[in-house]
């Protein structure tokens, strides 16, 4: 008797339906149409579609607006010196990967590659 396959989820390796080992820099926006990352489990080589790419890279941008608000007022409150500066770039730079983060987890979609 054939072994039952465990349930497919979003997250789940396209090719043998088990955690692939996710991390957290895989759905940061990248230029890199080639990218193959390996599932853990069976090593077949898998990717995010392409809505989820879209979508990170959308909730990054959407992340940018309150960000940048945030920016010009930590600057004003510290007068324009150097660490205020420091600081609300950092904010800025925050605020763009949270949002790419959430859209892309909320959309993600794992795709097999070859």
């Amino acid at each position: 008797m054939p072994e039952p396959t465990p349930p497919r989820t979003r997250a789940s390796c396209p090719r043998c339906g088990k955690p692939p080992g996710l991390r957290w820099t895989y759905f940061l926006p990248s230029n890199t149409r080639g990218r193959v990352l390996k599932c853990r489990a069976c090593d077949g080589g898998y990717d995010l579609s392409d809505g989820c790419k879209i979508a990170g890279l959308m909730g990054g941008l959407l992340g940018l607006g309150p960000s940048i608000l945030l920016f010009g007022r930590i600057v004003t409150a510290g007068h324009g010196s150097a660490p205020f500066v420091i600081a609300a770039t950092a904010v800025v730079i925050s605020g763009f990967a949270l949002g790419s983060l959430l859209l892309a987890w909320v959309s993600l979609r794992l795709v097999p590659k070859p």
